[in-house]
């Protein structure tokens, strides 16, 4: 019988990488960051998980002013409200910060983009999709602070600390599943991918402001997440 040391012991029992599920407090990035700690130190690198034998095409974008910093004007279609439940809608994949994020400008959104900031996505199941994974993309290219401040609502003092989501190690997006939908607010579970492919399926709540979507900070400040043994009852997106 093999006996862990107690130092073994401590790291593997704090790792929430190690738990079926796991309550992630604190403000939402950090909390997100914390996760990419664990995954760091656990080995390097950001090799993918091979589940994927061929790279889309990235789509490379010109920022454009937006007009005000108001969403309002924002003027794609509502097109399509076929939940993708099953397969991802049709979309390039662009660079936000670090990570690489689907696009659809001119059909899901965003249509407009201003430094770090993607929005304007149609009012739509898939432009909501849209908006949230862009929504974690920008985690990777502004503070906290300012990623809640332009793209959030519901956002209390204590969700603006921490820093940015791959300041701890590489962070990119594997695949999502649609919990529900309604034309003000979609409830989806975005998975995102660490180092060595670990896996963590983060609920996340789009709402409808009137011209765009905008993340919904949780009340009490603890979005959840489920560790993943696999993409299994997911739809697999991803740009590796």
């Amino acid at each position: 019988m093999s006996v862990r040391s107690s130092s073994e012991e401590t790291s593997e029992d704090r790792s929430p990488w190690g738990r079926p599920s796991v309550l992630l407090s604190g403000a939402f990035l950090l909390a997100l960051v914390l996760l990419g700690v664990v995954v760091a130190v656990t080995g390097g690198g950001g090799g993918s998980s091979g589940r994927r034998g061929s790279t889309p095409t990235t789509a490379a974008r010109q920022a454009t002013p937006a007009a005000a910093a108001s969403p309002r004007g924002c003027t794609l279609p509502v097109g399509s409200q076929t939940v993708p439940s099953s397969s991802p809608p049709q979309a390039q994949w662009g660079t936000v910060g670090s990570m690489q994020v689907p696009q659809n400008p001119g059909v899901y959104g965003p249509e407009r983009s201003d430094g770090p900031w993607e929005t304007c996505f149609a009012h739509s199941p898939s432009g909501a999709l849209l908006a949230a994974m862009n929504f974690y993309a920008e985690g990777t290219a502004a503070s906290p602070s300012a990623v809640l401040e332009h793209l959030a609502v519901n956002v209390t003092a204590a969700d603006t600390t921490g820093g940015g989501l791959d300041d701890n190690g590489p962070v990119q997006l594997a695949g999502y599943r649609y919990d529900s939908y309604s034309p003000g607010q979609a409830r989806l579970t975005i998975v995102l991918q660490g180092p060595e492919g670990k896996l963590a399926g983060v609920v996340t709540v789009m709402r409808w402001n009137g011209s765009d979507w905008r993340y919904v900070a949780p009340a009490d400040g603890t979005p959840s997440a489920e560790v993943l043994p696999d993409l299994t009852g997911y739809v697999q997106w991803s740009a590796f």
